[in-house]
């Protein structure tokens, strides 16, 4: 068989990422077209379509997702081969690519970053941002090498290391009516608003979790874009808003929010790290890890083995 072009896997691992021409060309620095020909040629040398068209987006076929790990494997052995010679020039040279949730990235990662420069001053490091999901499909294709999230369910494809666990809270300003209560019992959040990030997120689901298990319906919420704005919006009274009071310590501190247990059980979350099940993490994806847990303490989170594991 004739020997598939770097550039053609390249467009195909772009393509397949993004499910569009326009965001494939425009991720490669190329015109529509220049991908449009390597996916072309590339289906010609395998004899196979590997994508097909929905409408808009474009999709991989039955043969492109048998094909798909495969192509990333190459794609990711031919960069660590250049970066094992490009360390032979340059001591120390590596490349790490890491993906955050929105949380970990603004309280987080940043001080992990300063501590992890030091140790390895010659690494080029790149930082994707989103969802633990969807951190888990960047991990999956091959965009990233580790992701630090939250512990999800049907995740067992990937290697998981726990960092350590917290709690959503209600946060909520010192005036709001809930905030006089000594406890709070389920049916007293029937008739208030929330303020979340996402509905995709886990926080959401502890949610809806706790309202279907006392059989009440969640009626009032606000979905906003950034802990900032949850912080603020609870601050000024537009509702509660949920989220671990590590991300407020701040606020916490100065009295302009106080926050309340959610009165559910299983409002825990499990932080840690996620690498590819089959690739051995490296000496920097190690010290990262140590890093990342030594920061987490300065947050006020329980350590691993202060917490029991949730069951499951």
């Amino acid at each position: 068989m004739e020997l598939l072009d770097t550039r053609q896997l390249r467009a195909f691992q772009e393509l397949a990422r993004h499910q569009s021409f326009t965001a494939a060309s425009r991720a490669l620095h190329l015109t529509q077209s220049a991908v449009s020909h390597s996916i072309k040629a590339l289906e010609s040398t395998l004899d196979m379509a590997l994508f097909e068209r929905q409408g808009k987006v474009v999709r991989l076929t039955q043969a492109g997702a048998k094909f798909h790990p495969y192509a990333i494997d190459v794609l990711n052995r031919m960069q660590c081969a250049v970066d094992a010679v490009e360390s032979i020039r340059h001591p120390g040279y590596g490349r790490l690519s890491i993906g955050a949730t929105i949380t970990m990235s603004h309280a987080v990662l940043p001080a992990v970053l300063r501590e992890f420069r030091a140790s390895f001053p010659h690494y080029e490091i790149t930082i994707s941002t989103d969802d633990t999901r969807e951190l888990l499909n960047l991990l999956g294709n091959g965009t990233i090498d580790v992701a630090v999230g939250m512990e999800l369910s049907g995740t067992s494809t990937y290697h998981f290391r726990h960092l350590f666990t917290d709690q959503i809270a209600m946060a909520m300003a010192p005036a709001h009516p809930m905030a006089q209560k000594e406890s709070i019992a389920p049916a007293d959040l029937v008739d208030q608003d929330f303020i979340f990030y996402s509905r995709e997120s886990e926080t959401y689901q502890i949610l809806t979790r706790g309202f279907a298990e006392t059989k009440s319906r969640l009626r009032g919420h606000l979905q906003v874009g950034s802990m900032a704005s949850i912080k603020e919006m609870a601050r000024l009274g537009m509702g509660i808003g949920l989220l671990a009071p590590w991300i407020a310590r701040e606020e916490l501190a100065a009295g302009t929010l106080i926050t309340k247990p959610l009165p559910w059980k299983h409002a825990d979350r499990q932080w840690g790290m996620y690498s590819a099940e089959n690739a051995p993490g490296n000496l920097a994806e190690q010290v990262l890890f140590g890093i990342v847990q030594e920061v987490a303490k300065g947050l006020d989170c329980p350590a691993e083995s202060d917490v029991p594991r949730r069951a499951g």
